[in-house]
């Protein structure tokens, strides 16, 4: 398996540059509020440590070839979310919404780091894609039932 240890630093950098931009934006918008920038924090905290429970959870499922850590891992990373946005809620409305730009950050780092600096730039190799040599497909005509009922 690809040591993706490089790959989700980068994605990690990348969050944290995702939620300090959003940070400067939101400062001609709601004026500096503490709370908006609280609830940032958290919010991109969360989805960091979401995330690195997620790559831990992935590669248990590679360990094992179970997929119960991934949907066990789900449920636990969904209650996660969900304690700390309720609890942005209860704090106030710019909270929620900065804990919500902080959840969404994630996705957006994934984004510019998958997209643009593995994909468009290819500044460095996409760990991703890495085959050394052509993938051989299965022949599907090996597994053709003849008992099957789909000529009838």
């Amino acid at each position: 398996m690809t040591d993706l240890t490089e790959f989700k630093s980068d994605i990690v950098k990348c969050v944290l540059i995702v939620a300090a931009i959003a940070e400067i934006i939101s400062i001609p918008i709601l004026g500096f509020s503490l709370l908006f920038t609280a609830g940032l924090i958290v919010g991109t905290a969360v989805t960091i440590l979401n995330f690195v429970l997620l790559v831990k959870a992935g590669e248990k499922v590679m360990e094992a070839k179970r997929a119960m850590p991934m949907v066990g891992g789900y449920f636990v990373r969904l209650v996660i979310y969900g304690v700390f946005f309720v609890a942005a809620v209860k704090v106030g409305m710019h909270a929620a919404i900065g804990c919500a730009v902080g959840f969404v950050c994630l996705h957006v780092g994934i984004m510019v780091t998958y997209l643009i600096v593995y994909g468009l730039f290819k500044k460095k190799k996409n760990p991703l894609n890495d085959w050394t040599e052509p993938k051989e497909w299965n022949d599907l005509s090996v597994y053709d039932d003849e008992d099957d009922d789909w000529n009838k």
